[in-house]
């Protein structure tokens, strides 16, 4: 896939996550061109700093690094034919899960 069809295959990826975000923010949207260089692909996502790539493969968990704003770093990431994958930081993972956790009692 060349460079103009991969590039509309990532906004509508990008879209597609944000619809589905929507759920739990519903001001997700993706992140205008004007904001490029921040790393972000869908704003309005409470802390949580999304990139979304979309390919014949998964991509490379070093992508997390493009996100270049305060918050917690997370990318999806999602191969042809095959399920979407959120990446974060064990560390915010592990924070998330005290959240979770300490709903739960």
């Amino acid at each position: 896939m060349g460079g103009k069809s991969s590039r509309t295959k990532g906004h509508s990826y990008e879209r597609e996550i944000a619809k589905k975000l929507r759920e739990i923010y519903p001001n997700a949207r993706r992140a205008l061109e004007y904001q490029e260089g921040t790393g972000v692909d869908i704003e309005n996502t409470g802390k949580l700093r999304i990139q979304c790539k979309r390919g014949k493969r998964y991509a490379p968990v070093t992508k997390i690094k493009e996100v270049q704003l305060e918050g917690i770093p997370v990318l999806i990431t999602k191969a042809d034919r095959e399920k979407d994958i959120a990446c974060l930081y064990l560390e915010d993972f592990l924070e998330m899960l005290e959240v979770f956790n300490a709903k739960d009692r």
